[in-house]
This record gives structure tokens, C-alpha cells and sequence, in this order.
């Protein structure tokens, strides 16, 4: 099934984000959680996990994992993992960065921001958002495709 949200601020892409949220939280799984984030460069993504970890009561600075690769949040529900693959050009460098052990950990959400540069190693995800302009004219506007 897909949803497919439209946003006019950042404000309604984090609320989106929180809406994801509440679906993880229904799902009574002990198994690590999967998100890919797709879209161009300022399209949201980061906007959009700012709004999953508020929706899991986070209220710590969130900012993108560009040159960390990985950025880790606890929160009393899961431990975040939110990564950031722009700069990834081969499976090697996922392995590297241990991207198993992050995987295989329980009670985790693993969210992935530009995924097709680790499609090769990285599983199915339970999610998949691709974010996109709603109108070049109309910078602000985003359609968020949930499934």
C-alpha cells in the first residue's frame, strides 16, 4: 500500500515523519526496523527523520550523517540509526563501517538516506519514501510517496 503525502514547510514533512513513527510503533517486532530515504539533494529526507525521532519522543538535535556516515539516537523505544550514503560508492565501505552489527541490532530503527549507493549489501526495507518537488514553481511543496 502506498500513501502518498503532499507538504508545504518543513513542519509538514516532520509531521509526516511523525506519522510514520506511530506505524513502527505499532509494529510489535523485536527485529531491527528498515527505512530508505529517496530524493534529490534539500529534498527533506533529514527534515522527514527530524520528525520520525520526534514522533519516538526525541527531542535531541538531529542533523544529517553526510560525513559521519552514521549518526546514532536512543530513545526509549528504539535506538535510531540514521545514515547517510551519499558519499558510498562501494559495498566494501558499508562492511567497513560495520553495517551488520547496525542491522542485526534488536529494537532498532536503521534509516538510510540515499540507499542505492548500498543496495547491493543493504536488506528489503519495511518502508520506502521518496521524497520529490510537487512543482519546480512552488519550491516548498513536497510529495512524500510512503509504501
Amino acid at each position: 500500500m502506498t500513501k502518498v503525502i503532499v507538504t508545504s514547510n518543513e513542519n509538514e514533512t516532520m509531521a509526516a515523519g511523525e506519522e510514520l513513527a506511530k506505524d513502527i510503533l505499532d509494529i510489535q517486532s523485536d527485529r531491527s526496523i528498515i527505512i530508505f530515504l529517496e530524493g534529490e539533494l534539500g529534498a527533506g529526507k533529514t527534515t522527514f527523520t527530524k520528525g520520525i525521532l520526534k514522533g519516538f519522543n526525541y527531542d535531541e538535535l538531529v542533523k544529517s550523517p553526510t560525513y559521519n556516515l552514521v549518526e546514532i539516537h536512543e530513545t526509549k523505544s528504539f535506538r535510531v540509526f540514521h545514515f547517510d550514503l551519499y558519499r558510498i560508492s562501494e559495498a566494501i565501505e558499508l562492511e567497513e563501517i560495520g553495517i551488520d552489527e547496525y542491522l542485526s541490532e534488536l529494537k532498532s530503527v536503521s534509516i538510510f538516506e540515499w540507499p542505492k549507493n548500498g543496495k547491493a549489501t543493504l536488506p528489503s526495507p519495511d518502508f520506502h519514501v521518496q521524497i520529490s518537488y510537487k512543482n519546480v514553481d512552488q519550491n516548498n511543496k513536497r510529495e512524500l510517496s510512503i509504501s
